[in-house]
């Protein structure tokens, strides 16, 4: 004979947001350059990731000296996340 087994579940809420905590990860910034290379790959250099985001926009600039075509960049910001937990619904 089997014996049925009970479960008790426990819904619970969970929220999504920016963790904002003295021990998260800082945000950081970085740019990468977009432009297409003569043989139609993408050039792909990119800074390196910094809490200030006018650093990778320096980078962005001394690139575009050292490469003149180079005027297409994508800006890739890393914000810490964390999930929260509310209530039971």
């Amino acid at each position: 004979m089997t014996v049925p087994i009970r479960r008790t579940f426990r819904f619970v809420d969970w929220t999504l947001r920016p963790d904002h905590d003295t021990d998260a990860p800082p945000l950081t910034y970085a740019f990468r350059c977009l432009a297409l290379n003569a043989d139609d790959t993408e050039c792909a250099a990119r800074s390196s990731p910094s809490n200030d985001p006018t650093e990778p926009q320096t980078w962005a600039f001394t690139h575009l000296r050292e490469h003149p075509g180079h005027t297409s960049y994508a800006e890739l910001i890393e914000r810490p996340w964390v999930m929260w937990e509310g209530g039971p619904t």
